[in-house]
């Protein structure tokens, strides 16, 4: 018995030994088969990772703040949560709130985060919730984090704290491209990582792998589709989870409708980062998106006029106004030197822009109008391969220069106003370069409304009535001003639909 069983084993292993010799014969005479795993994740994985020595990598959420950071903004506990540390056993008569999100409830762009609107909704609320000892946030926003890290956040970590309300802020990241996976593909790779790596060194695992997976053979195969980290259908189907989570446990839910700035320049923020790479040297973000951000699309910005509308800015903020291409030339030269390369080629969608833009400068708004949506047109034509995600987020630019344009045509024809301000919506629909929600994904938070237990704050009037652009920093972070008004919102909503009688 024991002779059958040692025989079994070797002709096993014997068996095993010639697949794999078998299979790295078949590896030298086909080209490197490639999985989607292989794939580089996109740039924010590694960034934040590393970004400000705040984050650190985490196995099931990608990356976490660290824990005991003591930053005059971001101040973690030993549980690397934002703030001081507390009992995970909620004590009698405390109600606690657990704040979901990504970079605005952290309070980026603000000198503290006692500015951020979660430390002033738990203020506000200590002062009037006189029936509880005391109400307790447990802020566990990071930045960077979609739904996807938020649901999970929730399922794994949340509910141990007992909290009696839950508010979520998220949408601006999922919305927007980091590379060829989105946070799905991404989470699900995470998995089992150690073990697939160690099992990569194997040729028939690889063979088998690529078989089973129906991976591309060669790297000029592989289109690298650029994604949205989320898919707004995805968001809803996230955000749908948590609300199942929330019902489960008796606990409502606010979902909040994220503001956003119509000024922002589309398709340009993440220009600062084209050349951002790892400590082996690699570039983190994708050639695709490196070849559209390196474009030498110049833009309708005025920086006093910005300043005006905008108010508060950091240096951030400048830094990615600074990176917009500005050409050495003169006004005047500048539209000679364009007109003459639209001459020599009239399909340069650049080169249309650029001159577009130079007549804006000159407040020759009709010329610089036609000229702007010139480039829009060839942009959409000539799509050089890309893909149509990438596509669409590579003529934002020029949708942004048409509404800023018209925006300034307007204040001698009253008439364009409506006009600019649509050309501005359409552009930041099409940014996938920047992180600010769209309307689809809005739409998707707009769906749960219905539901008892879910309470949607649509803050986006609110904004709009008090100040609009001036209570953005930059992209998507509120002022301090915006925070007190997302706070006295959320308390006034706590107050009469969740804490009513």
């Amino acid at each position: 018995m024991f002779r059958r069983l040692a025989l079994g084993c070797i002709v096993s292993l014997a068996v095993l030994l010639a697949l794999e010799v078998a299979g790295r014969l078949v590896e030298t005479a086909i080209p490197r088969i490639i999985s989607t795993s292989e794939v580089s994740p996109g740039w924010q994985t590694p960034f934040f990772q590393s970004f400000l020595d705040w984050h650190e990598p985490d196995p099931d959420l990608l990356w976490r703040f660290k824990a005991g950071l003591d930053d005059p903004l971001v101040r973690t506990n030993s549980q690397h949560l934002i703030g001081e540390e507390f009992t995970k056993e909620k004590p009698p008569g405390v109600y606690r709130i657990l704040l979901l999100g990504d970079s605005s409830p952290v309070g980026i762009g603000l000198k503290n985060r006692h500015q951020a609107f979660g430390e002033l909704l738990a203020r506000d609320l200590n002062i009037t919730l006189v029936d509880y000892k005391s109400v307790e946030l447990i802020n566990a926003a990071v930045s960077g984090y979609t739904t996807e890290q938020l649901k999970v956040v929730l399922e794994t970590t949340g509910w141990k704290y007992r909290p009696d309300l839950v508010i979520v802020y998220a949408g601006n990241n999922d919305a927007s491209i980091s590379g060829p996976l989105s946070d799905e593909e991404l989470l699900h790779f995470q998995k089992l990582r150690g073990l697939r790596r160690a099992f990569s060194h194997l040729a028939l695992y690889r063979l088998l792998r690529s078989v089973l997976t129906g991976s591309k053979t060669s790297l000029d195969e592989l289109d690298y589709e650029l994604k949205p980290r989320v898919s707004a259908e995805r968001f809803g189907n996230n955000l749908a989870e948590i609300a199942n989570q929330c019902r489960r446990h008796n606990c409502p839910l606010i979902i909040v409708e994220p503001p956003v700035p119509r000024l922002w320049p589309a398709g340009l923020q993440f220009k600062v980062f084209q050349h951002a790479g790892t400590a082996d040297g690699r570039l983190i973000m994708p050639e695709q998106m490196r070849r559209l951000l390196g474009r030498n699309v110049k833009y309708c910005l005025d920086q006093e006029r910005l300043r005006q509308l905008s108010g508060q800015r950091d240096v951030f903020t400048d830094a990615v106004y600074a990176s917009a291409y500005a050409d050495s030339m003169d006004t005047d030269g500048a539209i000679l030197f364009y007109s003459d390369r639209l001459r020599r080629d009239s399909l340069d969608p650049v080169a249309a822009n650029n001159l577009g833009v130079s007549y804006w400068e000159k407040g020759r708004y009709r010329e610089a109008d036609s000229l702007l949506k010139l480039a829009r047109r060839l942009s959409l034509r000539r799509s050089d391969g890309e893909t149509s995600m990438a596509r669409l987020t590579a003529s934002s630019p020029f949708l942004y220069n048409i509404g800023i344009n018209m925006m300034s045509w307007s204040e001698q024809d009253a008439s364009l106003a409506d006009v600019a301000n649509a050309h501005l919506d359409s552009a930041l629909q099409a940014d996938y370069f920047s992180l600010r929600v769209k309307r689809d994904y809005l739409r998707e938070i707009e769906r749960l409304a219905d539901r008892e237990d879910v309470f949607v704050a649509d803050l986006r009037q609110t904004f709009a009535d008090n100040g609009g652009e001036a209570l953005f920093i930059d992209h998507c972070h509120p002022t301090p001003e915006g925070h007190r008004l997302i706070a006295d919102y959320l308390h006034r909503l706590v107050l009469q639909q969740i804490m009513r009688p």
